[in-house]
């Protein structure tokens, strides 16, 4: 058991706060490819439909997939303004994304085990997830209804939900994303501690190095080898 996190942990306890985990939705909890190539079918034809240029239509879906891939700019600060430029014409048409069958199997089971011994998940997104809710409360078991947004490229983000999470009776004890840019924000506010952050490799944008490199130094190709309940080395 890691020192630091246990200290964390016991300290929750201590003071009669529940432990909380979270995780990235997109490349988490839900496969990017699945959702991201079935998104961009459907842009293309809605988009095609409601008579957008072919060029803006290009780079859209070109910006999208490098948003997908994990280009850098693309998950950075531009990555809200990419994302609603594919979502805006099936937002328009009422057409949410079918998470459920996308869910990838590691993170469903882990989310599971935190929650069946009593502590919490929240899902931390950079975008409303409407329909979410349902979808992710049958496949785990148990409701979900801690899902919260905000631009998680800047630290003031993560301080604000941390601090709104104590005053709801709950220690926020680790973050899981497939991200760089929203775990070196999380690190930069000095509330986790370094096991607490935890870097899921989905689709080989970032290695072991680029990772740790930045004081990340957890490196995982499956969420179940990291044991989130006692936080043991992954």
């Amino acid at each position: 058991m890691d020192p630091k996190m246990a200290a964390q942990r016991e300290y929750a306890l201590a003071e009669g706060l529940q432990p909380l985990h979270s995780f990235d939705l997109w490349g988490v909890i839900v496969d990017q490819i699945i959702l991201g190539q079935r998104k961009i079918q459907l842009f293309k034809d809605l988009a095609a439909k409601q008579g957008m240029p072919a060029e803006e239509i290009a780079r859209i879906i070109r910006e999208y997939q490098d948003l997908l891939n994990g280009e850098l700019y693309a998950v950075g600060t531009r990555k809200s303004e990419i994302i609603d430029a594919m979502d805006a014409p099936a937002f328009a048409q009422g057409i949410l994304p079918d998470y459920a069958t996308a869910f990838f199997p590691d993170a469903v089971a882990v989310m599971k085990a935190i929650l069946d011994t009593g502590e919490k998940v929240m899902v931390f997104t950079s975008k409303p997830a409407e329909g979410l809710v349902e979808q992710l409360s049958v496949a785990v078991g148990h409701r979900i209804d801690d899902i919260r947004y905000a631009d998680k490229n800047l630290p003031d983000a993560f301080r604000e939900l941390f601090h709104y999470q104590q005053r709801e009776g709950n220690c926020w004890i680790s973050h899981t994303a497939d991200e760089l840019p929203e775990l070196i924000a999380a690190r930069k506010t000095g509330l986790f501690s370094p096991p607490g952050l935890i870097y899921i490799n989905r689709n080989n944008s970032n290695s072991r190095e680029d990772v740790q490199i930045h004081g990340i130094c957890r490196y995982v190709n499956d969420l179940r080898d990291i044991d989130y309940l006692r936080q043991a080395a992954g």
